[in-house]
């Protein structure tokens, strides 16, 4: 943000063109040499995941060592089957071989429920279409797809329907760039996209997933695929607000929303959004970097003094305020882009005041609570099927590639759910894992230790036998906080004055409790020193009652006669007595303890609210 200017500067974020000439296309099941310097050579052979269109397993063999590495899987019983029978895995499963190392996609790997099992791909859509089928035939879908691995859905849902699936220009862009038809074949199969990907079609390679999505050439026609740019279909998968007259335009309960999630449990829906990755991957975004808290502060005052709806204004500081308060970047999805679509100048900054307001009033949370379906569709795995998976190889050690080190523990160790299924039970990575945990949790308790040794200890008065009580006044700063006070304590009338001098009622507040009898310390159990000690007026201070009324309690003096070493009473420890001292409780200060504060002394005479 230029205020100076009074623009809105920008720029394009791409990834790196050079990569072209570097990254090199391979097909799968087809082992491939690549030379990575001279007399070093290994050979790599990609394996299809299950997960997304493109997602792949490597397996990386050379100098005398065999890798497996899955990337994101979702492994199910006939894809571990088509492993088995797979040409090049073959030795490695029903053979001698053993895979050295298997990098594998924990992102689901633990005991725990509801991630020990998942319905499969297969019984989701089944449930899918079944859901569908409830539905008059000029219904209107949307099915919300914010990432890659939903293509098999697009197809069933096409086919079942006899319907395309829209998308948008970016989603359009993305998906024909899978195909090898040129620019004019892709507007021909429905897809209006810039360009082709003309790499992909002289590579002489195919994408497996291609043609049931875009399209293909047979004969001299060119057949479509399930994918479209034209919006007058039944089923959408276009991001919102991006121009589709059917999907802006929608009103409420109009269109029913299509929903996956990972699984059921307990009634509950464990919803699919970003795990694993992904999210949103298919969508545009438009990020507003915030910078500090004066940029932030004069783009408020510019807000305030350009926005006259107060509801509005209200919602775009707190769009801000959040911004600055998390990365210091705001998701303003694509409207920026629509405003500069239609000028070839800088964005004003009274242009993104105008954008703000706009995502403000859209950013509140979209529910179909009537008009939604939800179905299990997994793109990662169960933890049973991860077992699986490992059985047919059993390699000797793994290595997992998704670790959170802040809540490891050893009950996610590679040796807790595999170790049964390795051919040697060697773990170097629960190794290394457990040193990091054990000074975690050391780390941990040392923390809570220096806690604990500022949690105020709560203990009532006739608990405790001090040295340091005899002849010093008490005084309790909060009754609430203290406990309870018991008959012994109070034993004659109180008289409750407010500080304006008008009489208040004489009920106990609420936070204080009378004990039953039954629960009275037994004054007749004290038989040592008949001599009593004077206690001064035991004075206490409480919230008030009602507003503008501070309530005290008088008390008579009382004599408390000290109990023996073998009573209930308990001997004060010297972190307790450090405790009080640092509190100013039962008049003991530093200084009793032969410590002196290093408090200001306006600090240290500040009175307590």
């Amino acid at each position: 943000m230029n205020f100076t200017k009074g623009i809105l500067e920008s720029r394009n974020v791409t990834y790196d063109r050079s990569m072209r000439k570097l990254a090199k296309a391979l097909p799968l099941d087809t082992p491939t040499e690549i030379e990575l310097a001279p007399g070093n050579t290994i050979r790599v052979t990609l394996i299809d995941a299950n997960h997304c269109v493109g997602a792949v397993m490597f397996l990386i063999e050379g100098k005398g060592e065999i890798v497996l590495y899955t990337g994101d899987i979702r492994a199910e019983t006939w894809w571990v089957n088509s492993l088995v029978q797979n040409p090049v895995l073959l030795p490695y499963t029903l053979g001698n071989l053993r895979l050295d190392c298997v990098y594998l996609d924990t992102t689901f790997a633990t005991k725990k429920m509801p991630y020990r099992e998942f319905p499969s791909k297969a019984e989701g859509i089944r449930e899918l279409l079944s859901k569908v089928d409830e539905y008059p035939d000029d219904t209107i879908f949307y099915f919300h797809s914010w990432t890659f691995g939903y293509e098999n859905i697009w197809v069933a849902l096409s086919t079942y329907l006899g319907s395309r699936i829209h998308l948008d220009d970016y989603r359009a862009r993305i998906y024909g760039s899978l195909s090898t038809l040129d620019k004019r074949g892709l507007r021909e199969a429905g897809l209006d996209v810039p360009m082709s990907n003309k790499s992909l079609r002289e590579s002489g390679l195919e994408i497996r997933e291609e043609p049931a999505l875009c399209g293909l050439r047979n004969g001299n026609r060119i057949q479509p695929g399930c994918l479209t740019s034209k919006e007058n279909v039944r089923i959408h998968s276009c991001e919102r607000r991006m121009g589709c007259d059917v999907m802006d335009k929608e009103k409420d309960n109009k269109v029913v929303h299509i929903i996956p999630i990972i699984t059921r449990a307990d009634g509950s829906e464990i919803a699919e959004i970003g795990a694993g990755g992904g999210k949103g991957d298919l969508d545009q975004k438009e990020e507003l970097e915030t910078g500090g808290t004066a940029e932030v502060g004069k783009l408020m005052e510019l807000c305030a003094a350009s926005i006259s709806d107060e509801n509005t204004l209200g919602e775009v500081l707190a769009l801000l305020q959040q911004a600055l308060g998390e990365n210091g970047k705001l998701d303003l999805d694509v409207h920026l882009q629509k405003q500069s679509e239609d000028t070839q100048d800088d964005l004003t900054l009274q242009s993104l005041v105008s954008v703000l307001s706009g995502h403000a009033s859209n950013s509140i949370p979209e529910r179909y609570p009537n008009r939604t379906i939800r179905f299990p569709y997994s793109r990662h795995s169960s933890y049973s099927k991860l077992r699986e998976l490992i059985k047919v190889f059993r390699p000797i050690y793994i290595l997992p590639y998704t670790v959170d080190e802040k809540t490891w523990t050893p009950e996610v160790s590679m040796e807790s759910l595999f170790g049964d299924l390795c051919h040697v039970q060697l773990f170097r990575h629960d190794a290394e894992m457990v040193e990091l945990h054990k000074t975690r949790i050391a780390r941990e308790s040392r923390k809570r230790s220096r806690d604990d040794s500022q949690v105020d200890t709560q203990t009532t008065e006739d608990e405790i036998t001090s040295p340091f009580v005899t002849g010093m006044s008490t005084s309790i700063k909060s009754l609430e906080c203290e406990g309870p006070v018991t008959p012994n304590v109070i034993t004659s009338a109180v008289d409750m004055t407010a500080s304006s001098g008008r009489q208040v009622s004489t009920t106990l507040p609420p936070t204080v409790t009378v004990l039953e009898p039954e629960h009275v310390p037994n004054d007749e159990m004290v038989t040592e020193d008949p001599k009593p000690t004077p206690v001064p007026l035991l004075s206490v201070s409480t919230t008030p009652i009602s507003k503008d009324l501070s309530v005290s309690i008088s008390v008579p003096s009382i004599t408390v006669t000290p109990t023996p070493s073998k009573g209930r009473r308990k001997k004060l420890q010297n972190k307790q007595i450090a405790g009080f001292a640092a509190r100013r409780s039962y008049g003991l200060n530093w200084s009793d303890i032969e410590l002196i504060s290093t408090r200001s002394k306006a600090d240290q005479e500040e009175l307590e609210l």
